[in-house]
């Protein structure tokens, strides 16, 4: 009778939870841009506009040229990844040749690999049939190994676009800089989206 009730406290609880955590307030940030309405605020806002042009082709060749830099670089991490891909695929297969060998004889069926018990150790003589069972041991033969992952050349490229390429230019601080040095203003809103209190 008492693990039925345990397990309806249980559910009471998180649905409670989850109606907590899924009726809270969401929040948006929003930037709202006031442009200067002076004749000198506006044509100022030209030059922030070049500036603004300017950092991004500025940012557009740096983003080129990383490209150009890292395919070298892809295509020795390409190369490395096929050696310790041959190697590991080796020692896959030994290990598949290892693991059908012991299954065809029936070991690698208990907790410690000693499936038909060959020198009488049977669930009598310790914790589970082994000594051992229960101490973090297990046979190297009860679980198939796993197969290693085939290199991929673009996926390795794709790696170090993202770790050396991938940056962010800073060309919107450039423009609220040059805007707000032109008399506009910029006002920061948080605004409620879902859940909003009443």
């Amino acid at each position: 009778m008492l693990p039925p009730l345990r397990a309806i406290i249980l559910t009471i609880l998180t649905a409670v939870l989850f109606g907590c955590a899924s009726f809270e307030p969401r929040y948006q940030i929003t930037h709202r841009y006031e442009p200067p309405t002076d004749p000198a605020g506006i044509a100022c806002l030209g030059n922030c506009t070049q500036q603004l042009a300017a950092c991004q082709q500025n940012c557009t060749s740096t983003y080129q040229a990383c490209l150009q830099r890292i395919e070298p670089m892809a295509e020795q991490r390409y190369d490395e990844a096929v050696k310790r891909f041959e190697s590991e695929s080796s020692s896959y297969r030994q290990q598949l040749n290892n693991f059908r060998f012991y299954q065809s004889i029936g070991w690698g069926r208990s907790a410690w690999g000693w499936g038909g018990h060959p020198w009488g150790w049977g669930p009598g003589w310790g914790w589970g049939g082994s000594p051992w069972y229960g101490m973090g041991y297990s046979s190297p033969y009860f679980y198939s190994p796993a197969p290693p992952i085939r290199p991929d050349r673009k996926r390795e490229y794709d790696r170090l676009r993202y770790e050396q390429c991938e940056v962010e230019c800073g060309c919107q601080s450039v423009q609220d800089a040059c805007f707000l040095s032109c008399g506009g203003k910029k006002t920061v809103e948080e605004r409620c989206i879902a859940n909003c209190p009443k």
